[in-house]
């Protein structure tokens, strides 16, 4: 009986060693690839160029998305990865300043 105790505890610190050298492993690469994320945006819509402003999807600014992005700057709902490739400032995030952005372009092409 005194065998296979220490049988074992040996198996338990054989992977317990294990475990922690893998835990150390994966620490250490995804310390040296938390630069290296980046967003995958889709660049499908209008011919793969994507219209900034355009949250619809609709190939042009409209009053629709103005309204969507009140919405996701709110919190509403999240926005789809086709929604964020639109952002007008382009750091795939909309916010009220987004919004207020995509009444600017209404504005100008309005003007033309």
């Amino acid at each position: 009986m005194h065998h296979s105790y220490s049988f074992f505890k040996r198996k338990s610190l054989r992977t317990i060693s294990i475990v922690s050298g893998s835990m150390a492993f994966a620490f250490i690469v995804g310390i040296q690839t938390a630069n290296d994320v980046h967003p995958v945006i889709s660049e499908t819509r209008a011919g793969g160029a994507v219209v900034l402003g355009d949250l619809n999807g609709s190939g042009a600014v409209d009053t629709d998305d103005v309204r969507i992005a009140v919405e996701l700057s709110k919190g509403v709902r999240t926005p789809t990865p086709e929604e964020l490739s639109a952002d007008p400032n382009q750091d795939f995030v909309i916010t009220s300043e987004d919004a207020l952005s995509i009444l600017e372009i209404l504005e100008t092409q309005q003007s033309r």
